[in-house]
C-alpha cells in the first residue's frame, strides 16, 4: 500500500491545469474523484504514478521497482550525476507529454508561458486559440481588430538556426521593420519563422527573454495589431 505522505505534490509551474475530459483518452483511469496513471521508466527500473484530484491537485510518486521504495533524488534540485539526470529527464518527459495532451494550453504550458498568457488575458482580455487541428501551433488575436499579435509554434531548433534534436517552443511577435532589424541577433531574437521576416521576429519560450522585457514586446506587437486611427 502506498502511503499518502509518499506522494510529491506538483506546483502550478510543473504542470498546467489538466482537463478531465482528456485524461482518460491519454490513459488515466477514473475512480470516484481521482484520476490515476502509471508508466514504467528506464526499461522498468522505475514506475511513475500520477494522480489528479477532482479539485485539480496533481501529485506524483516514483518507485524503484527493485526495492519497491520511493525514489526522490530527481526532485532534489542540487542532486547531480549522470544517473540522476537520466531519471529526472525520463520523469520530466512523461509530465511534458501529459501536459501537452491533457493541459488546457496543449504544447504551450509551464510557468513561463502560463505567466505570459495570464499577462495577455489580464491586460488585453485575449486568450490563446488553436485555429488548426495541429495543437503544436496557436495564436493570440486581438478581440478588437481580430488580427494576430502572437503566434506560437513547436518546431525543430534547426528551423531558427539553433542546435539540438528535441523540438522547442517558439513565439512570433509583430514589430516595425526598424525594430525587427534592431532586435534580431541570432541569440535571443531570431528572424520570424514562417512569417514575413521584415515585420515579424521569433523568440524561444525557454525563459531567455526576461518577463518584463517580454511583456514590453507583447505590448508593442498588440499596438501594431490595432486599426490605425484616422486623422
Amino acid at each position: 500500500m502506498i502511503r499518502t505522505d509518499e506522494w510529491h505534490d506538483l506546483t502550478a509551474g510543473e504542470l498546467p491545469k489538466l482537463l478531465p475530459d482528456k485524461l482518460e483518452s491519454f490513459g488515466f483511469t477514473h475512480d470516484g474523484s481521482t484520476y490515476s496513471y502509471c508508466e514504467d521508466l528506464l526499461a522498468g527500473s522505475f514506475r511513475l504514478y500520477v494522480r489528479v484530484q477532482e479539485n485539480g491537485a496533481i501529485a506524483t510518486l516514483l518507485l524503484d521497482t527493485e526495492s519497491e521504495e520511493p525514489y526522490v533524488l530527481h526532485l532534489v534540485e542540487n542532486a547531480q550525476g549522470a544517473f540522476v539526470g537520466e531519471v529526472r529527464a525520463a520523469y520530466r518527459a512523461v509530465l511534458d507529454r501529459i501536459g501537452e495532451a491533457c493541459g488546457e494550453h496543449g504544447s504551450f504550458h509551464g510557468d513561463y508561458v502560463e505567466e505570459l498568457l495570464g499577462y495577455v488575458k489580464d491586460t488585453y482580455g485575449d486568450e490563446i486559440e488553436y485555429p488548426w487541428k495541429d495543437t503544436d501551433a496557436a495564436v493570440i488575436r486581438s478581440h478588437l481588430s481580430r488580427k494576430w499579435y502572437a503566434v506560437f509554434m513547436k518546431v525543430h531548433p534547426s528551423k531558427i538556426g539553433l542546435g539540438g534534436s528535441q523540438p522547442i517552443r517558439i513565439m512570433n511577435l509583430h514589430g516595425t521593420a526598424e525594430q525587427v532589424t534592431a532586435l534580431v541577433d541570432g541569440k535571443r531574437y531570431f528572424p520570424g519563422w514562417h512569417m514575413n521576416r521584415k515585420y515579424w521576429y521569433t523568440i524561444c519560450l525557454d525563459g531567455s527573454i526576461p518577463r518584463l522585457e517580454l511583456q514590453q514586446r507583447i505590448d508593442e506587437s498588440f499596438a501594431l495589431s490595432q486599426p490605425k486611427k484616422r486623422r
